[in-house]
């Protein structure tokens, strides 16, 4: 049987999509004017707000892998994935370091040291790709060798080891030298211990689909409460100054993340269809992603008329995400462009024999 098309998957996707576009934006406007502070912690307030962003993204590549692909790795799979997610990191990687270049020093040695920061340290916003091909090994291990372990014992240690990674990495310093620096200031973003309980949860709701969103549906009130509620708690951290950086990498993220994330699964079970434009967000989502702070820095640099604040934001908004898609949709007419954006226009796929749904045993 031909597997259904998740439709609330396209609006999450969308959602993660342009809350990436407005948290940079509203960097521009931090960057770009002296606000005072109560405008300052507001302007933040609206970043933390959006801050599931980036795991909710790599959690949707996820619960759409598990939902996919429940036992081997397809013949193709490995090598799509190389050419049209990871080799985009290496070329974007290189884009970006020309565009600092050119915007800025344009010397050999600004060029080679953004390459270095870029490729070697994941020192850009596209460091979700490290992620998302980490989340892929363990989607192949989990379905050999972890499934057959209780889910609930499996999501407590893993959201165990999460809080224990994130806490250790802010508590402690760099022991110094190349290497532990390094680690500490790089790595340490991009190593799944720092996402893992984002990949168990997209994990076992992808594969038990069926299981999942029947509870979603009895409990979306409750859950849609609690993400309220967390969402309040990290805007409380943030006023009282426990924990002030704008990061997804912090505890209290984890928790709202996870529940924003289920809400919008609740949610679009009331929804039916999917609008134009949120299909057309979805599809160019990843060149989005990828594209849109080129697009924010040059908007920002070269604007010829000053604006107040909040319009500027939400112009560079509005610039950010529409910019994105024009300018992906004229580099895909390009050969061997889907090697710096991905695939755009994904080809069709052939009917999949295996079964909708997958029900977890009772143990």
């Amino acid at each position: 049987m031909k597997k259904e098309r998740i439709t609330g998957i396209d609006w999450i996707r969308a959602f993660a999509c342009l809350s990436v576009v407005w948290i940079h934006a509203v960097t521009q406007v931090l960057a770009n004017y002296d606000l005072p502070i109560p405008s300052v912690e507001i302007a933040k307030l609206s970043q933390m707000a959006f801050i599931f962003a980036t795991p909710m993204f790599v959690m949707i590549s996820e619960y759409l892998l598990s939902y996919s692909y429940q036992s081997k790795a397809p013949q193709g799979f490995w090598k799509k994935r190389i050419l049209y997610i990871l080799v985009p990191y290496f070329t974007m990687a290189t884009a970006y370091a020309v565009f600092n270049t050119l915007l800025n020093t344009m010397t050999i040695e600004s060029f080679l040291n953004a390459m270095r920061s870029f490729i070697f340290f994941a020192g850009w916003h596209g460091y979700f790709i490290i992620i998302i091909f980490q989340f892929y090994v363990l989607h192949f291990i989990f379905n050999k060798y972890i499934l057959k372990y209780n889910p609930y014992f499996v999501t407590a240690i893993s959201l165990a080891i999460n809080i224990a990674f994130l806490h250790y990495f802010r508590m402690t310093e760099s022991p110094g030298g190349a290497i532990f620096d390094a680690i500490w200031q790089s790595y340490a973003r991009v190593m799944f211990p720092a996402w893992i309980v984002f990949f168990v949860i997209a994990y076992y709701a992808g594969r038990y689909s069926g299981e999942w969103m029947a509870f979603i549906r009895r409990a979306g009130s409750g859950i849609l409460l609690m993400a309220v509620m967390a969402m309040l708690f990290i805007f409380y951290n943030v006023v009282e100054g426990h924990y002030i950086v704008v990061s997804s990498r912090r505890v209290d993220v984890l928790f709202y993340t996870v529940l924003v994330f289920l809400t919008g699964l609740y949610l679009t079970t009331y929804i039916k269809g999917v609008p134009k434009f949120i299909k057309l967000i979805s599809k160019y989502s990843f060149s989005i992603y990828l594209l849109h702070m080129m697009v924010l820095i040059l908007f920002s640099r070269y604007l010829p008329i000053e604006l107040p604040a909040l319009v500027f934001g939400i112009t560079a908004f509005i610039i950010g995400t529409f910019g994105s898609i024009v300018l992906a949709w004229m580099i895909k007419k390009i050969p061997g462009s889907s090697l710096l954006i991905g695939q755009v226009d994904r080809p069709a796929k052939k009917p999949d024999s295996t079964p909708v749904l997958q029900t977890r045993k009772a143990n």
